[in-house]
């Protein structure tokens, strides 16, 4: 029983303790939205407001001649003003939220003092300690406060004989409505400034994020078409460096050129200036295919391929032609393009792992393009399925389609004089 009495009896207590931290809940004026509203902001705009403490100045001067009253409400003034200047912006903006309650009680307390002793024009002061309820509380717990001062600014004067105001409640009780509705106004911008400024961090969060994926997708793009080249020629040079050295140096001229091509494609990559064309990367297809014996059959004429597809369907080969050299041990390959789509078929032992990083990232240029992605064997049966990786988009307008061209089939080792350095574009491994 007496546990169960403890246990309700805290229950209470927490209930109470909730409330009240609800009630209380300061107005979240978070650190992001302090750059436009701090200590120091905060005290000019208002020091501005405070000249309407003039009256309550001016009011205690013409009803009194003895200096103790004077000292006494000059004393109540300047301790008002130090509340309202220096502790409501700690509380406000710097998270001194265990200030709030004294602060409350403290510039009550001041007016409280002020009123009987001084005289009415110290009622003035109950508009800024309205604006600080506004300002540091819930508007569930604010607004009632806020009216019970407008009501207080309303009734004294009518009702207390010795008030010496009489007949200005309204320019009391209507400032404070005004003033505690400005100050709601700065509290909902203030925090629509601090929502803005989350979604502004989260939107330069995601595009570093893309920007950081893009150059990680370029990168393995450019570093696996590129070093699978050079491995090929490289190892090329090493079984010509006895029968044919003049070739073997060949070889390697075209392995450092491309070594330096590709450091400047990954710089370009990580600038975000890096091109591609289907023309350059069917010219390098042809050379790094001959120089593994892979016989090609390669498009003779892009001119039917719009403009806007041609960088998509470089991509596409540099991906297929990686591919075979890499993995398949392939014979022969195969790259037929139109004006909806590009296919790039091989006749070796298809991929160890069709989701690989290299086809992940073509998919993703390619959902951006609005086409589909096929990769798959080539074949259903038969000792060596093959591979076809087939990109089909949506159909251009008719204004841009050029005439239709011609594959033709091309073998043998490549001419080493028609070398270029466009070999360095990239092609993702298939894993």
């Amino acid at each position: 029983m007496a546990g169960r009495v403890a246990g309700a009896a805290g229950g209470g207590a927490g209930t109470a303790g909730a409330l009240r931290r609800w009630l209380l809940q300061p107005a979240q004026l978070e650190r992001a939205g302090r750059a436009s509203m701090d200590g120091w902001r905060w005290r000019r705009i208002t020091s501005v407001f405070l000249v309407y403490l003039s009256y309550a100045v001016s009011d205690m001067f013409a009803l009194h001649d003895g200096p103790g009253v004077i000292v006494f409400g000059c004393a109540l003034i300047v301790a008002f003003c130090l509340l309202y200047l220096w502790v409501v912006p700690l509380v406000a903006f710097r998270d001194r939220w265990e200030l709030r309650v004294p602060l409350l009680l403290g510039m009550t307390a001041c007016i409280a003092a002020y009123l009987p002793v001084v005289g009415g024009g110290g009622l003035v002061m109950s508009v800024y300690l309205a604006v600080t309820l506004v300002l540091l509380l819930r508007p569930v717990a604010s607004i009632p406060l806020v009216f019970a001062i407008a009501a207080v600014d309303t009734w004294l004067p009518e009702h207390i004989e010795w008030w010496n105001v009489q007949g200005e409640q309204w320019s009391l009780s209507g400032p404070a409505l005004f003033a505690s509705l400005t100050a709601y106004g700065i509290r909902v911008g203030t925090r629509n400034q601090v929502e803005l400024s989350r979604a502004h961090q989260e939107i330069e969060r995601l595009a570093k994020e893309q920007e950081r994926l893009r150059i990680a997708r370029d990168l393995h793009d450019l570093l696996g078409h590129a070093l699978t080249t050079i491995t090929v020629k490289a190892e090329l040079a090493s079984k010509l460096a006895r029968r044919d050295p003049a070739r073997a140096a060949t070889e390697m001229a075209e392995v450092a050129a491309l070594g330096r091509q590709g450091l400047a494609d990954v710089r370009a990559t990580v600038a975000g200036y890096r091109e591609v064309s289907l023309v350059t990367e069917l010219a390098a297809a042809r050379q790094v295919l001959a120089a593994a014996g892979i016989r090609a059959e390669l498009p003779a004429s892009v001119d039917e391929v719009p403009g806007a597809l041609r960088e998509l369907f470089g991509w596409v080969v540099r991906e297929g032609v990686t591919n075979a050299v890499r993995h398949s041990g392939a014979h022969h390959l195969r790259v037929t393009v139109d004006d909806r789509g590009i296919e790039v078929v091989d006749d070796g032992s298809g991929p160890a792992d069709a989701a690989g990083a290299g086809l992940a990232g073509l998919s993703e240029r390619v959902a951006a393009s609005g086409g589909r992605i096929e990769a798959g064997p080539a074949t259903a049966d038969g000792p060596t399925p093959g591979f076809r990786l087939r990109v089909v988009v949506a159909p251009p307008a008719p204004t841009d389609l050029p005439n239709r061209g011609v594959t033709q089939a091309t073998g043998g080792p490549a001419d080493p004089a028609t070398a270029t350095a466009t070999a360095t574009a990239t092609a993702t491994a298939r894993r």
